[in-house]
Protein backbone atom coordinates (compact mmCIF):
# COMPACT_ATOMS: atom_id res chain seq x y z
CA UNK A 1 0.00 0.00 0.00
CA UNK A 2 2.97 2.38 1.10
CA UNK A 3 4.48 1.69 -1.77
CA UNK A 4 1.75 2.28 -4.27
CA UNK A 5 1.55 5.95 -2.57
CA UNK A 6 4.68 6.24 -3.17
CA UNK A 7 4.30 5.70 -6.53
CA UNK A 8 1.56 7.70 -7.55
CA UNK A 9 3.35 10.70 -5.45
CA UNK A 10 6.29 10.65 -7.07
CA UNK A 11 4.58 10.34 -10.84
CA UNK A 12 2.85 13.72 -9.96
CA UNK A 13 5.67 14.81 -8.39
CA UNK A 14 8.15 14.43 -11.25
CA UNK A 15 5.61 15.37 -13.97
CA UNK A 16 7.03 17.47 -16.49
CA UNK A 17 4.44 20.11 -15.38
CA UNK A 18 5.47 20.10 -11.99
CA UNK A 19 8.79 20.28 -12.76
CA UNK A 20 8.81 23.27 -14.84
CA UNK A 21 6.54 25.09 -12.10
CA UNK A 22 9.17 24.46 -9.38
CA UNK A 23 12.32 25.43 -12.25
CA UNK A 24 10.32 28.46 -12.66
CA UNK A 25 9.20 29.43 -9.14
CA UNK A 26 13.19 29.07 -7.82
CA UNK A 27 14.16 31.35 -11.26
CA UNK A 28 11.89 34.09 -10.20
CA UNK A 29 12.53 33.65 -6.18
CA UNK A 30 16.39 34.20 -6.60
CA UNK A 31 15.88 37.06 -9.20
CA UNK A 32 13.16 38.86 -7.17
CA UNK A 33 15.48 37.52 -3.87
CA UNK A 34 18.97 39.53 -5.48
CA UNK A 35 17.03 42.69 -5.73
CA UNK A 36 16.67 45.12 -2.59
CA UNK A 37 12.90 45.74 -1.98
CA UNK A 38 11.31 42.95 -3.66
CA UNK A 39 11.31 39.79 -1.37
CA UNK A 40 9.78 36.96 -1.89
CA UNK A 41 6.99 37.43 -0.06
CA UNK A 42 6.16 40.15 -2.14
CA UNK A 43 6.24 37.53 -5.22
CA UNK A 44 4.56 34.83 -3.29
CA UNK A 45 1.43 36.72 -2.89
CA UNK A 46 1.23 38.34 -6.36
CA UNK A 47 1.18 35.18 -7.80
CA UNK A 48 -1.33 33.73 -5.20
CA UNK A 49 -4.10 34.33 -7.57
CA UNK A 50 -2.69 32.63 -10.74
CA UNK A 51 -2.06 29.47 -9.03
CA UNK A 52 -5.65 29.19 -8.35
CA UNK A 53 -6.48 27.22 -11.14
CA UNK A 54 -3.25 24.94 -11.30
CA UNK A 55 -3.35 21.64 -9.67
CA UNK A 56 -1.86 21.35 -6.13
CA UNK A 57 1.49 20.16 -6.81
CA UNK A 58 2.56 22.21 -9.30
CA UNK A 59 0.60 25.34 -7.45
CA UNK A 60 2.20 24.13 -4.42
CA UNK A 61 5.74 23.66 -6.14
CA UNK A 62 6.18 27.40 -8.13
CA UNK A 63 5.32 29.04 -4.29
CA UNK A 64 8.57 27.08 -2.45
CA UNK A 65 10.64 27.44 -5.32
CA UNK A 66 10.00 31.22 -5.18
CA UNK A 67 10.53 30.84 -1.38
CA UNK A 68 14.36 28.91 -1.42
CA UNK A 69 15.12 30.87 -3.97
CA UNK A 70 14.58 33.94 -2.63
CA UNK A 71 16.17 33.06 0.81
CA UNK A 72 19.33 32.29 -1.32
CA UNK A 73 18.96 35.05 -3.56
CA UNK A 74 19.13 37.81 -0.45
CA UNK A 75 22.68 36.96 -0.31
CA UNK A 76 23.62 37.84 -3.76
CA UNK A 77 23.45 41.39 -2.89
CA UNK A 78 23.84 41.29 0.60
CA UNK A 79 27.86 40.05 -0.33
CA UNK A 80 28.07 42.16 -3.69
CA UNK A 81 26.96 45.50 -2.54
CA UNK A 82 26.56 44.89 1.07
CA UNK A 83 22.49 45.39 0.69
CA UNK A 84 20.56 42.55 2.10
CA UNK A 85 17.90 41.43 -0.42
CA UNK A 86 15.95 39.92 1.64
CA UNK A 87 16.11 40.57 5.55
CA UNK A 88 17.03 36.69 6.12
CA UNK A 89 19.97 37.71 4.38
CA UNK A 90 20.87 40.67 7.11
CA UNK A 91 23.47 38.61 9.23
CA UNK A 92 24.82 37.48 5.80
CA UNK A 93 26.42 40.99 5.20
CA UNK A 94 28.46 41.06 8.75
CA UNK A 95 30.97 38.83 6.50
CA UNK A 96 30.00 38.03 3.16
CA UNK A 97 30.27 41.88 2.28
CA UNK A 98 33.96 42.67 3.85
CA UNK A 99 34.72 38.57 1.70
CA UNK A 100 34.19 40.40 -1.22
CA UNK A 101 35.79 43.66 -0.68
CA UNK A 102 38.67 41.59 0.34
CA UNK A 103 38.75 39.68 -2.83
CA UNK A 104 37.12 36.73 -2.72
CA UNK A 105 33.04 37.61 -4.17
CA UNK A 106 32.99 33.95 -5.75
CA UNK A 107 34.00 32.10 -2.57
CA UNK A 108 31.48 33.99 -0.80
CA UNK A 109 28.73 33.42 -3.26
CA UNK A 110 29.27 29.60 -3.68
CA UNK A 111 29.75 29.40 0.08
CA UNK A 112 26.33 31.02 0.67
CA UNK A 113 24.76 28.72 -2.09
CA UNK A 114 25.66 25.68 -0.47
CA UNK A 115 25.28 26.68 2.89
CA UNK A 116 21.69 27.57 1.82
CA UNK A 117 20.99 24.59 -0.06
CA UNK A 118 22.61 22.14 2.86
CA UNK A 119 19.97 23.86 5.80
CA UNK A 120 17.13 23.54 3.65
CA UNK A 121 17.58 20.03 2.98
CA UNK A 122 17.99 19.51 6.82
CA UNK A 123 14.82 21.42 7.68
CA UNK A 124 12.87 19.47 5.02
CA UNK A 125 14.41 16.29 5.70
CA UNK A 126 12.93 17.27 9.63
CA UNK A 127 9.40 18.07 8.59
CA UNK A 128 9.19 14.69 6.01
CA UNK A 129 10.01 12.84 9.45
CA UNK A 130 8.24 15.05 12.00
CA UNK A 131 5.32 16.17 10.51
CA UNK A 132 3.11 13.08 10.47
CA UNK A 133 4.01 11.94 14.34
CA UNK A 134 2.77 15.62 15.14
CA UNK A 135 -0.48 15.24 13.02
CA UNK A 136 -0.97 11.61 14.66
CA UNK A 137 -0.74 13.39 17.74
CA UNK A 138 -2.86 16.57 16.73
CA UNK A 139 -5.47 14.32 16.40
CA UNK A 140 -5.93 13.56 20.65
CA UNK A 141 -6.53 17.68 20.59
CA UNK A 142 -10.07 18.88 21.90
CA UNK A 143 -11.49 22.24 21.69
CA UNK A 144 -9.43 22.91 24.78
CA UNK A 145 -6.02 21.96 23.37
CA UNK A 146 -6.53 23.78 20.11
CA UNK A 147 -7.47 27.17 22.08
CA UNK A 148 -4.43 26.62 24.07
CA UNK A 149 -2.25 25.92 21.15
CA UNK A 150 -3.96 29.69 19.09
CA UNK A 151 -3.20 31.41 21.93
CA UNK A 152 0.43 30.44 22.14
CA UNK A 153 0.77 30.54 18.76
CA UNK A 154 0.03 34.24 18.47
CA UNK A 155 1.31 35.10 21.84
CA UNK A 156 5.09 34.02 20.57
CA UNK A 157 4.60 35.37 17.00
CA UNK A 158 3.18 38.90 18.70
CA UNK A 159 6.27 38.65 21.08
CA UNK A 160 9.83 37.14 19.06
CA UNK A 161 10.30 40.93 17.54
CA UNK A 162 12.47 42.65 20.03
CA UNK A 163 11.63 46.24 20.48
CA UNK A 164 8.01 45.56 18.98
CA UNK A 165 6.05 43.34 21.73
CA UNK A 166 3.15 45.44 22.06
CA UNK A 167 2.74 46.28 18.57
CA UNK A 168 3.31 42.91 17.42
CA UNK A 169 0.46 42.00 20.19
CA UNK A 170 -1.91 44.59 18.72
CA UNK A 171 -1.23 43.48 15.38
CA UNK A 172 -2.39 40.29 15.73
CA UNK A 173 -5.38 41.15 18.01
CA UNK A 174 -5.88 43.44 14.86
CA UNK A 175 -5.78 40.41 12.99
CA UNK A 176 -8.09 38.49 15.05
CA UNK A 177 -10.91 41.56 14.97
CA UNK A 178 -10.62 41.43 11.22
CA UNK A 179 -11.06 38.14 10.70
CA UNK A 180 -14.12 38.34 12.33
CA UNK A 181 -15.76 40.20 9.98
CA UNK A 182 -18.78 38.94 7.98
CA UNK A 183 -21.24 36.07 9.05
CA UNK A 184 -21.03 34.41 12.42
CA UNK A 185 -19.97 30.45 12.38
CA UNK A 186 -22.63 29.68 14.53
CA UNK A 187 -25.52 32.08 14.16
CA UNK A 188 -25.35 32.94 10.36
CA UNK A 189 -26.27 36.54 11.36
CA UNK A 190 -23.86 39.42 9.70
CA UNK A 191 -21.36 41.11 12.04
CA UNK A 192 -18.59 43.94 11.83
CA UNK A 193 -20.11 44.80 8.09
CA UNK A 194 -21.32 48.02 8.98
CA UNK A 195 -23.96 48.08 6.44
CA UNK A 196 -21.81 47.23 3.64
CA UNK A 197 -22.95 44.05 1.75
CA UNK A 198 -19.76 43.39 0.57
CA UNK A 199 -18.28 42.54 3.98
CA UNK A 200 -20.65 39.73 4.50
CA UNK A 201 -18.78 37.19 3.37
CA UNK A 202 -15.87 38.28 4.99
CA UNK A 203 -12.86 40.25 4.47
CA UNK A 204 -10.90 37.99 1.41
CA UNK A 205 -7.67 36.87 2.28
CA UNK A 206 -6.38 37.05 -1.03
CA UNK A 207 -6.42 40.94 -1.11
CA UNK A 208 -5.76 40.60 2.09
CA UNK A 209 -2.46 39.00 1.80
CA UNK A 210 -1.71 41.03 -1.04
CA UNK A 211 -2.31 44.10 0.06
CA UNK A 212 -0.35 43.81 3.52
CA UNK A 213 2.35 42.31 1.73
CA UNK A 214 3.12 43.22 -1.61
CA UNK A 215 1.29 46.61 -2.07
CA UNK A 216 2.71 48.49 0.79
CA UNK A 217 6.11 47.59 0.06
CA UNK A 218 5.11 49.03 -3.19
CA UNK A 219 3.71 52.38 -2.05
CA UNK A 220 6.41 52.70 0.26
CA UNK A 221 8.99 52.53 -2.38
CA UNK A 222 7.32 54.83 -4.70
CA UNK A 223 7.97 56.89 -2.37
CA UNK A 224 11.20 56.52 -1.29
CA UNK A 225 14.24 58.36 -2.74
CA UNK A 226 16.63 56.22 -4.35
CA UNK A 227 19.78 58.20 -4.47
CA UNK A 228 22.13 55.75 -2.66
CA UNK A 229 21.50 53.11 -5.13
CA UNK A 230 21.17 55.28 -8.09
CA UNK A 231 24.99 56.46 -6.72
CA UNK A 232 25.43 52.44 -6.51
CA UNK A 233 24.15 51.75 -10.02
CA UNK A 234 26.06 54.56 -11.72
CA UNK A 235 29.46 53.03 -11.16
CA UNK A 236 28.17 49.92 -12.90
CA UNK A 237 28.39 46.34 -11.29
CA UNK A 238 32.09 45.72 -9.95
CA UNK A 239 32.74 42.33 -11.18
CA UNK A 240 36.22 42.38 -9.51
CA UNK A 241 38.14 44.42 -6.89
CA UNK A 242 40.63 46.03 -7.23
CA UNK A 243 43.39 43.47 -6.72
CA UNK A 244 41.07 40.30 -7.81
CA UNK A 245 42.87 36.73 -8.33
CA UNK A 246 40.76 34.67 -9.90
CA UNK A 247 42.94 31.99 -9.52
CA UNK A 248 42.40 32.67 -5.66
CA UNK A 249 38.75 33.13 -5.50
CA UNK A 250 37.78 29.84 -6.11
CA UNK A 251 35.87 27.61 -3.57
CA UNK A 252 37.80 24.42 -3.06
CA UNK A 253 35.52 21.18 -1.74
CA UNK A 254 38.36 20.99 1.09
CA UNK A 255 37.60 24.49 2.04
CA UNK A 256 33.99 23.93 2.28
CA UNK A 257 33.77 20.57 4.47
CA UNK A 258 36.34 22.14 6.82
CA UNK A 259 32.84 24.44 7.51
CA UNK A 260 30.82 21.20 8.39
CA UNK A 261 30.65 22.61 12.25
CA UNK A 262 29.05 26.05 11.19
CA UNK A 263 26.40 24.37 8.73
CA UNK A 264 25.17 22.17 10.99
CA UNK A 265 24.83 24.55 13.49
CA UNK A 266 23.09 26.84 10.89
CA UNK A 267 20.71 24.10 10.07
CA UNK A 268 19.59 22.61 13.05
CA UNK A 269 19.14 25.95 14.99
CA UNK A 270 17.02 27.32 11.55
CA UNK A 271 15.04 24.15 11.75
CA UNK A 272 14.50 25.07 15.56
CA UNK A 273 14.05 28.35 14.67
CA UNK A 274 11.25 28.02 11.67
CA UNK A 275 9.28 25.48 13.47
CA UNK A 276 8.14 28.06 15.87
CA UNK A 277 5.10 30.08 15.16
CA UNK A 278 6.40 33.65 13.97
CA UNK A 279 10.29 33.73 14.84
CA UNK A 280 11.29 33.82 11.01
CA UNK A 281 14.41 33.80 8.47
CA UNK A 282 16.02 37.50 10.04
CA UNK A 283 16.37 35.88 13.80
CA UNK A 284 17.40 32.30 12.81
CA UNK A 285 20.15 34.27 10.77
CA UNK A 286 21.39 36.26 13.75
CA UNK A 287 21.29 33.24 16.16
CA UNK A 288 22.83 31.16 13.52
CA UNK A 289 25.32 33.85 13.04
CA UNK A 290 26.46 34.33 17.28
CA UNK A 291 26.05 30.48 17.79
CA UNK A 292 29.08 30.00 15.34
CA UNK A 293 30.94 32.55 15.99
CA UNK A 294 30.63 31.42 20.18
CA UNK A 295 32.26 27.59 18.92
CA UNK A 296 34.71 28.75 16.01
CA UNK A 297 38.30 28.22 16.47
CA UNK A 298 38.49 31.39 15.07
CA UNK A 299 36.09 33.67 16.75
CA UNK A 300 38.04 37.06 15.72
CA UNK A 301 38.07 36.73 12.00
CA UNK A 302 34.11 36.99 12.39
CA UNK A 303 33.39 40.59 10.60
CA UNK A 304 36.03 40.16 8.78
CA UNK A 305 35.15 37.83 5.74
CA UNK A 306 35.49 34.60 7.65
CA UNK A 307 33.29 31.95 6.00
CA UNK A 308 31.66 30.50 9.03
CA UNK A 309 30.50 33.64 8.94
CA UNK A 310 29.00 33.65 5.38
CA UNK A 311 27.62 29.68 6.01
CA UNK A 312 26.13 29.78 9.60
CA UNK A 313 23.66 32.31 8.72
CA UNK A 314 22.81 31.32 5.18
CA UNK A 315 22.63 27.73 6.61
CA UNK A 316 20.40 28.99 9.18
CA UNK A 317 18.17 31.33 7.14
CA UNK A 318 17.19 28.70 4.34
CA UNK A 319 16.74 26.03 7.34
CA UNK A 320 13.35 27.69 7.90
CA UNK A 321 11.65 27.03 4.46
CA UNK A 322 11.10 23.64 5.22
CA UNK A 323 10.84 23.59 9.16
CA UNK A 324 8.41 26.92 8.68
CA UNK A 325 5.71 24.04 7.37
CA UNK A 326 5.77 21.51 10.66
CA UNK A 327 3.51 23.96 12.43
CA UNK A 328 1.18 24.47 9.08
CA UNK A 329 0.97 20.68 8.00
CA UNK A 330 1.00 19.41 11.92
CA UNK A 331 -1.65 21.71 13.33
CA UNK A 332 -2.76 24.34 10.73
CA UNK A 333 -0.83 27.16 12.41
CA UNK A 334 1.58 29.25 9.68
CA UNK A 335 4.95 29.45 11.07
CA UNK A 336 5.80 32.07 9.06
CA UNK A 337 4.15 34.78 6.57
CA UNK A 338 5.63 32.37 4.03
CA UNK A 339 3.98 29.67 5.53
CA UNK A 340 0.49 31.59 5.51
CA UNK A 341 1.06 32.09 1.83
CA UNK A 342 1.55 28.46 0.98
CA UNK A 343 -1.15 27.58 3.66
CA UNK A 344 -3.75 30.24 1.89
CA UNK A 345 -2.66 28.49 -1.39
CA UNK A 346 -3.88 24.88 0.31
CA UNK A 347 -6.95 26.38 0.99
CA UNK A 348 -7.93 27.54 -2.64
CA UNK A 349 -6.94 23.84 -3.65
CA UNK A 350 -9.89 22.64 -0.97
CA UNK A 351 -7.06 21.48 1.21
CA UNK A 352 -7.56 22.23 5.02
CA UNK A 353 -4.19 22.43 6.30
CA UNK A 354 -3.97 20.44 9.80
CA UNK A 355 -3.76 17.18 11.87
CA UNK A 356 -6.06 15.33 9.25
CA UNK A 357 -4.72 17.10 5.99
CA UNK A 358 -1.34 14.55 5.24
CA UNK A 359 -3.76 11.51 6.12
CA UNK A 360 -6.69 12.65 3.51
CA UNK A 361 -4.32 13.54 1.33
CA UNK A 362 -1.47 11.14 1.18
CA UNK A 363 -0.86 11.12 -2.31
CA UNK A 364 -0.74 14.39 -2.81
CA UNK A 365 1.97 15.28 0.42
CA UNK A 366 4.18 12.67 -0.34
CA UNK A 367 4.28 14.16 -4.01
CA UNK A 368 4.82 18.23 -2.06
CA UNK A 369 7.53 16.29 -0.28
CA UNK A 370 9.13 14.85 -2.81
CA UNK A 371 9.23 18.03 -4.65
CA UNK A 372 10.60 19.90 -1.70
CA UNK A 373 13.76 17.95 -1.70
CA UNK A 374 14.44 17.96 -5.37
CA UNK A 375 13.58 21.46 -5.63
CA UNK A 376 16.44 22.33 -3.39
CA UNK A 377 18.44 20.67 -5.90
CA UNK A 378 17.17 22.94 -8.60
CA UNK A 379 17.54 25.23 -6.68
CA UNK A 380 21.46 24.28 -6.34
CA UNK A 381 22.30 23.40 -9.99
CA UNK A 382 20.15 27.12 -11.53
CA UNK A 383 22.16 29.34 -9.16
CA UNK A 384 25.55 27.88 -9.35
CA UNK A 385 25.10 28.37 -12.68
CA UNK A 386 23.56 31.38 -13.31
CA UNK A 387 25.26 32.80 -10.42
CA UNK A 388 27.55 35.50 -12.51
CA UNK A 389 24.45 36.91 -13.84
CA UNK A 390 22.61 37.64 -10.36
CA UNK A 391 25.02 39.86 -8.99
CA UNK A 392 23.99 42.17 -12.21
CA UNK A 393 20.00 41.32 -11.72
CA UNK A 394 20.75 42.70 -8.18
CA UNK A 395 21.27 46.23 -9.76
CA UNK A 396 17.90 46.30 -11.15
CA UNK A 397 16.18 49.11 -10.54
CA UNK A 398 12.93 48.22 -7.99
CA UNK A 399 11.34 51.59 -10.24
CA UNK A 400 11.31 49.76 -13.52
CA UNK A 401 9.86 46.42 -11.59
CA UNK A 402 7.45 47.71 -9.02
CA UNK A 403 4.73 48.53 -11.79
CA UNK A 404 4.37 45.48 -13.28
CA UNK A 405 4.16 44.15 -9.93
CA UNK A 406 1.93 46.51 -9.19
CA UNK A 407 0.24 45.49 -12.80
CA UNK A 408 0.07 41.83 -11.24
CA UNK A 409 -1.43 42.25 -7.95
CA UNK A 410 -4.86 44.17 -9.18
CA UNK A 411 -5.34 41.83 -12.11
CA UNK A 412 -4.69 38.78 -9.50
CA UNK A 413 -6.68 40.21 -7.07
CA UNK A 414 -9.54 40.94 -9.82
CA UNK A 415 -9.18 37.44 -11.19
CA UNK A 416 -9.76 35.61 -8.06
CA UNK A 417 -13.60 36.71 -7.97
CA UNK A 418 -14.06 38.99 -10.83
CA UNK A 419 -15.16 41.13 -8.04
CA UNK A 420 -14.33 45.48 -7.76
CA UNK A 421 -14.55 45.09 -4.51
CA UNK A 422 -12.10 42.80 -3.60
CA UNK A 423 -9.78 45.26 -5.61
CA UNK A 424 -11.00 47.82 -3.46
CA UNK A 425 -10.23 45.72 -0.10
CA UNK A 426 -6.61 45.47 -1.67
CA UNK A 427 -6.19 49.34 -2.05
CA UNK A 428 -7.50 49.67 1.72
CA UNK A 429 -4.94 46.49 2.89
CA UNK A 430 -2.33 48.16 1.09
CA UNK A 431 -2.75 51.69 2.69
CA UNK A 432 -3.34 50.23 6.24
CA UNK A 433 -0.19 47.61 5.59
CA UNK A 434 1.76 51.60 4.91
CA UNK A 435 0.37 52.85 7.74
CA UNK A 436 1.78 49.80 9.80
CA UNK A 437 5.04 49.62 8.65
CA UNK A 438 5.48 53.11 9.19
CA UNK A 439 4.61 53.13 12.85
CA UNK A 440 6.66 50.68 13.33
CA UNK A 441 4.15 47.94 13.77
CA UNK A 442 4.93 44.40 11.91
CA UNK A 443 2.61 42.65 9.21
CA UNK A 444 3.26 38.64 9.84
CA UNK A 445 1.28 38.75 13.14
CA UNK A 446 -1.83 40.93 11.82
CA UNK A 447 -1.62 38.16 8.79
CA UNK A 448 -1.30 34.95 10.84
CA UNK A 449 -4.05 36.49 13.61
CA UNK A 450 -6.57 36.77 10.78
CA UNK A 451 -5.56 33.46 9.34
CA UNK A 452 -5.99 31.35 12.97
CA UNK A 453 -8.84 33.96 14.23
CA UNK A 454 -11.71 31.92 12.80
CA UNK A 455 -10.26 28.69 14.49
CA UNK A 456 -9.57 29.93 17.20
CA UNK A 457 -12.88 31.78 18.13
CA UNK A 458 -14.50 28.27 17.01
CA UNK A 459 -12.08 26.35 19.86
CA UNK A 460 -12.96 29.26 22.09
CA UNK A 461 -17.06 28.93 21.62
CA UNK A 462 -17.08 25.13 21.18
CA UNK A 463 -14.82 24.89 24.73
CA UNK A 464 -17.51 27.48 26.62
CA UNK A 465 -20.01 25.35 25.39
CA UNK A 466 -18.83 21.90 26.58
CA UNK A 467 -17.73 23.87 30.12
CA UNK A 468 -21.46 25.02 30.30
CA UNK A 469 -19.55 29.04 29.69
CA UNK A 470 -17.02 28.13 33.16
CA UNK A 471 -13.65 29.47 31.99
CA UNK A 472 -12.16 27.56 34.07
CA UNK A 473 -12.97 24.50 31.79
CA UNK A 474 -9.94 26.22 29.70
CA UNK A 475 -7.46 24.95 31.96
CA UNK A 476 -8.68 21.48 33.34
CA UNK A 477 -6.90 19.75 30.42
CA UNK A 478 -3.32 18.62 31.41
CA UNK A 479 -2.39 18.92 27.42
CA UNK A 480 -3.54 22.23 27.26
CA UNK A 481 -1.53 23.12 30.49
CA UNK A 482 1.39 21.60 29.05
CA UNK A 483 0.66 23.98 25.82
CA UNK A 484 0.86 26.77 27.67
CA UNK A 485 4.11 25.86 30.08
CA UNK A 486 6.15 24.96 26.74
CA UNK A 487 4.83 28.54 25.29
CA UNK A 488 5.91 30.23 28.20
CA UNK A 489 9.59 28.17 27.82
CA UNK A 490 10.25 29.31 24.37
CA UNK A 491 9.39 33.12 25.29
CA UNK A 492 11.81 32.92 27.93
CA UNK A 493 14.36 31.19 25.89
CA UNK A 494 14.49 33.61 23.35
CA UNK A 495 14.86 36.31 25.80
CA UNK A 496 17.70 34.73 27.17
CA UNK A 497 19.10 33.87 24.15
CA UNK A 498 18.70 37.52 21.94
CA UNK A 499 20.01 39.06 25.17
CA UNK A 500 23.26 36.74 24.87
Amino acid sequence: MLLDTLAAAAQIAFSAEVLLAVLLGVLLGVTVGAIPGISGDMAMAVLLPFVFNMDTAPAIGMLMGIYKGGLFGGSVSAIMFGVPGTPGAAATILDGYPAKKAGLPNTALHTALYASVAGDLFGVAVLIFIATPLALFALQFGPREFFALYIVSIVVIASLDTGRVARGFAAAAIGVLLSMVGRDPFSGSARFTFGIQELVAGIGLVPLLIGLFALSEIMLQVGRTFAARARAAAGGVPDEPEGYDRAADRLRPRTFARLWKSVLLGSATGTFIGALPGAGATLAGFLSYGLAQRVSSKPERFGRGSLEGVAAPEAGNSATAGATLIPLFAFGIPGSGSAALIGAALVMQGISPGPTMIENNMVVMYAIFMLLLYSSLINLGTSKLLLPYYARISMLQPRYVLPVVLGLAILGTYATSNSIADVWMLVIAGVFGVLMRLVGMPIPPLALGFILGPGLERALRQSLMLGQNEWIYLFQSPLALSIYAGGAAIMLLFVWATRK
